[in-house]
């Protein structure tokens, strides 16, 4: 408020030098004109007293008196007495704040004789404002207020010139108008009060964010409670607040009613808003190596818009809040924390924000970011607004992060003026991230500029030809343009970018598999090479088995290869449910899983379009049974199928086809062997194979060829790789539950057994493992490999499942049984009665051993065992998995040498018999529980009672326990993985031996058991009498 125009009139003055010295009386003026003088209390007699105090502010507030006494003008005291609470007052001198209180008190008069307490208040004792339309920090702040007033407590001096009370509060009506105008980036903030009426006046303040003063009516009205919150922002941060922070407080219904926003005069509702489009613009650097990246946002004219505070946060320039942190390493961690959060919604970036002075900053911008879908700036150039969707704004900062790193953020800065934000790094950098950022920016449409010239994809105008072509092969020309072709040459699959001409070119995802398969059809499949009309041409001569292949090429936009018929093929094969349901076989109605039937009719699909199929299911789960039920539904179609496996489960192959169908089969194996050539099926070992692919099999055509356990051949420079590529067939299958062991080449390799051709030439396969090579895994084999995991059909299996496998003696294995054999009947034959049972049990004994292991040698220093050899490759393929196995025998010994015999192969095991206390068998139980070790060796008699095997996922029994019971007992340790995970029960028998009668004497007790008490416990003692017993030898 200005000084108050006071006339001092020289009468006064000379009046007042009677008893003031001039200095006082000076400043006295002074004073009173700045409305720093209250009289608080006054009282006069005419001509005869006046008393009069008050408050006076200077350097503080002081008390000050002043007595008058008429009667005693002329005495040796005078008639002025005065005190004051000041340093300066002096009893003969007095002060300028007494000089003060009498100068106001002659000016303004005193009221009637004996009038007690406060004068009528003139103009200079009210409070007024500075400046109408802000707000007052506090009750001191108003123009004349003393410290420590209250806003109830002070009068009011009204535009009108009337002096008034503060009056009680109203419940607010009406609008406040918050208007703002932009001076050169500085904020110029105003209020102003719409009454009911509509009415407009600037003349009001905001008392705090508490009351709103109207200065023309003296009304207050309380602030309502939504408004709070804004006011006090722009009080408290006056100086730092930015019109991005206003425009972010006023959304919402809460405001629409009580509020109206303008900014430059230019009402909120009035304003256009613009939706912002983000650009990247890199251009070289001044420093040799690197680049500067911009980033802007432009409207659809192409008109630099202004940045949204978020992004302008993320850098290190004034107008960023990176620089907030004690160390840079601080910010570059909350950068990455910020990520995580953006990707998962983790929030531990607010912890690492306690190492930011502004930490409160960061987090209003970021928490505004994710609870409003867009963020409004406004463009003073423009006087628009701009809308920002904050999820890509979010999603820009992570994929600027995940693509270049924090090396982006360390050189960065806000340009207000320019409207971008520049982040320096180096073109190394840039090269390797710029194609990944690409991707990640792909659904927000982001224009990417370098050096002006915007960053184009890859427009292929490649194109296939077909030829023609005879039998399963096709002849196609593949031609290319110049332009394609030179980005063909200069292309870094690495980084996925490349340049054509000045222009930089980036190749997608997509892209990048299309350059791999055109490079690789030029590198190592073209034939013949010409140039015409400036159109490179490559012809390469395909199998049928790639149309696949050439399927996923038209995908990706390179057509002409196929036939309409060809497509309509491959359509049905990428979708499983396109292939038709065919004549469910006598050999599986009944038996097989919903999950069976899908792969039997899978398999006769391809069958029909001869093409070839990989069953890769994980083992357990059936393989074989889909396979005999797919050649017994074709069996009148072919003439001859060809099995080929490993020679221990050639008899199970031979077991599974016998019961489950009535093919006509026929094993060629042993010695004096004689190939069956009237039987349906023939059963052979890869050995014999290998052997006999010059002989037997050179001349030989099969309708079928069907390779199990194809993992044995996963070499492909193996003898026996190459034997397989010489059997002549119209159809493949090839069996395997582990696809790849070591290596991917392992993988192509046995997909071209089972499809030949499907990669090409085979030295495409032979350098497979190449990373530019691997993408073609998926794609191009997809439809012709069948793989189901015991999690994946789940529900399909049973709670356990329990598979006998038959095996065979090696030759001498069978001399050393029949011989023991021998002996054991001429020991019970020449026995006693009394000694007879004991001779039966001990001979039994040592048979049931000789079925586990047998010492070989002069001295017996060697082992021999089919069985551990089953075991032993049966459980590779299952670690190999990632499963966990029980191997269970009754005998210590055995378990010992199978325990030698996997510490050979350095595998991890834990083992359980009857020698250890209980808590070494808890030891041994957690171990294996933690997957620790992934075998768990342990004796049946120590398997009765407190196991809890939950890990397992198969269980091998080695040797045939006599009473079922007990095995059942065994197979419930890990029966109650059941829940968790499928069971798979293992129980090798040698055929031919005694175990394989006992089995076929107790199924056949068992079962009439069954059928005599259906309903009685499923377990029976299994004791055996003395026919039993005998017969057993016989």
């Amino acid at each position: 408020m200005d000084s108050l125009d006071f006339h001092f009139s020289s009468e006064l003055l000379k009046e007042g030098n009677k008893f003031f010295v001039p200095a006082d009386l000076i400043k006295a003026q002074k004073l009173i004109r700045l409305s720093r003088v209250s009289i608080s209390f006054s009282k006069k007699s005419d001509n005869k007293y006046f008393i009069v105090s008050g408050i006076v502010r200077d350097l503080k507030s002081n008390e000050a008196k002043i007595v008058y006494k008429k009667r005693l003008v002329g005495t040796r005291d005078g008639p002025m007495s005065t005190t004051c609470d000041c340093l300066e007052w002096t009893n003969k001198y007095h002060c300028p704040h007494t000089a003060a209180l009498y100068l106001l008190f002659q000016i303004k008069g005193a009221g009637s004789e004996n009038e007690n307490g406060p004068l009528p208040t003139l103009m200079d004792y009210a409070v007024n404002v500075e400046e109408y339309g802000t707000i007052l920090a506090g009750p001191d702040k108003l123009q004349g207020a003393v410290p420590n007033s209250t806003y109830s407590s002070l009068q009011y001096l009204l535009a009108t010139g009337k002096v008034i009370n503060f009056p009680l509060p109203e419940n607010f009506e009406g609008k406040l108008i918050l208007a703002v105008e932009l001076e050169e980036n500085n904020l110029n903030i105003h209020f102003k009060y719409k009454n009911i009426a509509g009415e407009i006046t600037n003349k009001i303040s905001l008392l705090e964010a508490l009351y709103l003063f109207n200065w023309s009516t003296g009304r207050a009205f309380y602030i309502p409670d939504p408004l709070r919150p804004l006011l006090e922002k722009i009080r408290t941060q006056r100086n730092s607040i930015l019109i991005e922070d206003i425009i972010a407080m006023i959304g919402g219904k809460a405001l629409e009613d009580i509020l109206e926003f303008e900014i430059d005069g230019r009402p909120w509702p009035s304003l256009k808003v613009l939706e912002a489009h983000p650009v990247i613009s890199i251009n070289t650097a001044k420093r040799k190596g690197w680049c500067d990246i911009s980033l802007l946002f432009t409207d659809e004219q192409n008109l630099l818009l202004s940045g949204p505070r978020l992004l302008k946060s993320f850098t290190f320039g004034e107008k960023g809040l990176l620089s907030s942190f004690r160390k840079k390493s601080a910010s570059y961690e909350f950068i990455a924390d910020f990520v995580t959060y953006v990707k998962n919604g983790d929030q531990s970036y607010k912890k690492t924000l306690y190492g930011s002075s502004k930490r409160e900053s960061w987090i209003s911008i970021i928490d505004f970011s994710e609870k409003n879908a867009a963020t409004m700036v406004y463009d003073p150039q423009g006087s628009s607004l701009v809308s920002y969707d904050n999820k890509m704004l979010r999603e820009l900062i992570a994929g600027l992060f995940e693509s270049f790193g924090d090396l982006l953020f360390r050189f960065s800065n806000v340009s207000e003026l320019d409207k971008k934000i520049t982040f320096t790094i180096t073109l190394n950098s840039l090269f390797q991230g710029l194609h990944n950022f690409q991707k990640l920016m792909l659904p927000y449409n982001i224009s990417i500029l370098y050096e002006n010239m915007e960053v184009n994809k890859w427009s292929s105008k490649i194109r296939f030809e077909r030829l023609g072509g005879e039998n399963n092969w096709i002849d196609l020309n593949m031609k290319i343009s110049d332009e394609d072709w030179e980005l063909i040459k200069k292309a870094d699959l690495d980084s996925g970018l490349t340049f054509v001409g000045e222009r930089l070119v980036i190749l997608t995802s997509e892209q990048k598999k299309l350059y791999k398969f055109v490079k690789r059809y030029i590198d190592l499949e073209a034939v013949k090479t010409e140039k015409k009309d400036g159109t490179h041409i490559f012809q390469i001569p395909f199998k049928k088995a790639r149309i696949f292949e050439l399927f996923e090429l038209k995908k990706l936009g390179i057509d002409g290869a196929l036939t309409r018929e060809e497509v309509e093929l491959c359509e049905r094969l990428e979708n499983f449910s396109e292939i038709p349901n065919y004549p469910v076989p006598p050999s599986l109605l009944g038996v097989a899983r919903p999950y069976q039937l899908t792969g039997y009719n899978w398999l006769r699909f391809l069958f029909e379009n001869r093409l070839g199929a990989c069953l890769a299911d994980d083992m357990g789960l059936g393989k074989t049974l889909q396979a005999i039920g797919f050649l017994e539904s074709i069996e009148n179609e072919i003439g001859q199928a060809l099995v080929i496996c490993p020679v221990s489960i050639l008899l199970n192959w031979e077991k599974e086809i016998d019961k489950f169908s009535n093919l006509e089969h026929g094993i060629y194996h042993g010695g004096g062997r004689t190939f069956p050539a009237d039987k349906k099926i023939v059963l052979t070992s890869y050995g014999v194979m290998r052997r006999e692919i010059e002989t037997t099999f050179k001349e030989r055509e099969f309708d079928v060829l069907i390779l199990d356990e194809v993992q044995s051949l996963k070499n492909i420079r193996s003898q026996g790789a190459a034997a397989a590529r010489k059997i002549k067939s119209r159809f493949n299958i090839c069996m395997t539950g582990t696809p790849v062991e070591n290596d991917i080449s392992e993988f192509y390799n046995i997909l071209d057994l089972a499809i030949p051709g499907i990669w090409g030439e085979l030295k495409f396969i032979r350098n497979a493992s190449s990373k530019k090579n691997r993408f073609m895994a998926r794609k191009s084999a997809s439809p012709f490999i069948l793989r189901r995991t015991k999690a994946q059909v789940l529900t399909d299996l049973p709670p356990k499942e329990v598979n006998n496998v038959y095996l065979s003696f090696s030759d001498q294995e069978r001399q050393n049984y029949l011989l023991t054999l021998l002996g054991i009947r001429k020991k019970i034959a020449s026995s006693t009665s009394k000694k007879k049972y004991g001779e039966i049990l001990s001979g039994l004994l040592r048979l049931r051993q000789s079925c586990l292991w047998q010492k070989q040698g002069k001295f017996g220093e060697q082992i021999e065992s089919t069985k551990i050899d089953f075991l032993m490759n049966t459980l590779e393929q299952i670690l190999e998995e990632g499963h966990q196995a029980i191997v269970f025998s009754q005998f210590t010994t055995y378990l010992d040498i199978i325990q030698k015999r996997m510490q050979e192969k350095n595998w991890k095991m834990a083992r359980i018999d009857g020698s250890q206390h209980i808590r070494k068998r808890q030891e041994m139980v957690d171990l294996f529980q933690d997957g620790k070790a992934r075998v768990f060796l342990i004796s049946l008699k120590a398997a009765g009672v407190g196991l809890n095997l939950t890990a397992a996922s198969y269980v091998f029994l080695m040797d045939p326990w006599w009473n079922p019971a007990v095995e059942a007992q065994a197979i419930d340790r890990a029966h109650r993985i059941g829940q968790r995970n499928p069971l798979t029960v293992y129980r090798p028998i040698i055929k031919d031996s005694v175990e394989e009668k006992v089995l076929a004497l107790q199924e056949l007790k068992r079962q009439l058991f069954y059928d005599l008490l259906p309903e009685e416990d499923l377990y029976y003692s299994g004791k055996l009498t003395m026919k039993d017993f005998q017969h057993l030898f016989d």
